[in-house]
């Protein structure tokens, strides 16, 4: 190893004459001086006057030394940024930090090829489907490190032309989308799976007198995840969509509605009123059973119980503060097919 490449290693920044006599391997007086004069020359070694000399008059060396690291030479670097798409320039954040050019060079030279060749008129595709076009890998785009970098860039999903692809609400059923659309949201999978099968089997789109168009199947809380359905409502396109929702009568089941409409305020969500009714007709004279979430959590049910101006609300208001459940599945498939009849 070269004593430029040792100096570099070295643990510290200053460095005693008797740590260059081991690292040059040699205590002789002039073998030290003659290196250490090589080093001064290239700008890697620099006397502490203070620390005193050998007291050799033909070849001084002073008792120690300070180490200074090479200055980077970044001109190639700062080339090839200024070589890039503008949108990648614009900001000065590369030219500022070329290292962090270096640390993705290869990416961000893809990036920039991708950026000179697309069009104005770019088709929007899926975050791993872009990835893969523009990196030959479809993960790229889903790295924390990258991704805060184009941030830094300023370089969107938007300018990139992808989207998200929604993590949630992907299981529905709506065979023919109109400009105007009701979707009825199921919190639970067996009674989606029934109404599914109800629409696509039976042609029936009316329960209790109400009529839809589609079933969509919420996954539980899933649903009521921070801008999941507005994300999903984007998907359907150019329309106007009404959404009914129904799910368990429990603290839970409320909560999912309530949290539903406070993270998605420009929905228009409701209950699914005849079906609730229906639920809590079906569960008067029978033993309903303790919830079994223990979590406890209760939102302010009062809007809700509003909307129960009958014998309904009493019962419903009973149920919850009691902690019982009655789950959707009361409604079976055979319930279903009597109310279609």
């Amino acid at each position: 190893m070269k004593l430029s490449e040792k100096l570099m290693n070295f643990p510290k920044r200053t460095i005693t004459k008797d740590e260059l006599a081991d690292i040059i391997g040699n205590r002789s007086d002039e073998i030290i001086f003659k290196n250490i004069k090589l080093c001064e020359n290239n700008g890697l070694l620099k006397a502490i006057v203070s620390s005193g000399t050998n007291g050799n008059l033909k070849y001084p060396v002073y008792m120690k030394y300070r180490i200074i690291p090479p200055k980077n030479d970044n001109s190639d670097l700062l080339s090839e940024i200024s070589s890039l798409h503008i949108l990648l320039q614009k900001n000065g954040v590369l030219s500022k930090n070329p290292e962090l050019y270096r640390s993705y060079r290869n990416e961000l030279r893809l990036l920039s090829n991708y950026l000179f060749r697309k069009g104005t008129d770019v088709i929007s595709i899926s975050r791993k489907e872009r990835s893969f076009e523009i990196f030959g890998e479809e993960k790229k785009l889903d790295k924390t490190a990258f991704c805060n970098l184009l941030k830094k860039l300023e370089i969107s999903g938007e300018l990139l032309g992808f989207y998200d692809t929604p993590e949630y609400c992907f299981h529905d059923y709506i065979p023919k989308r109109t400009p105007e659309m009701t979707v009825l949201i199921c919190e639970n999978k067996d009674i989606w799976f029934n109404i599914r099968r109800m629409m696509f089997e039976n042609n029936v789109y009316t329960l209790w007198g109400t009529s839809f168009d589609g079933v969509l199947y919420g996954e539980g809380g899933k649903i009521s995840e921070p801008r999941a359905l507005t994300e999903y409502t984007k998907f359907l396109g150019d329309h106007s969509v009404n959404y009914l929702y129904w799910g368990d009568i429990d603290r839970e089941g409320l909560n999912i509605f309530i949290r539903l409409c406070r993270n998605d305020p420009d929905i228009k969500i409701s209950l699914f009123l005849p079906a609730y009714r229906e639920m809590l007709n079906r569960a008067e004279n029978i033993p309903v059973p303790p919830s079994d979430d223990k979590r406890g959590i209760m939102e302010d049910y009062s809007e809700i119980y509003k909307m129960f101006p009958d014998k309904y609300g009493i019962m419903l208001k009973n149920s919850i503060s009691e902690n019982k459940r009655i789950p959707q599945e009361i409604i079976s498939y055979a319930v279903l097919l009597s109310e279609m009849r």
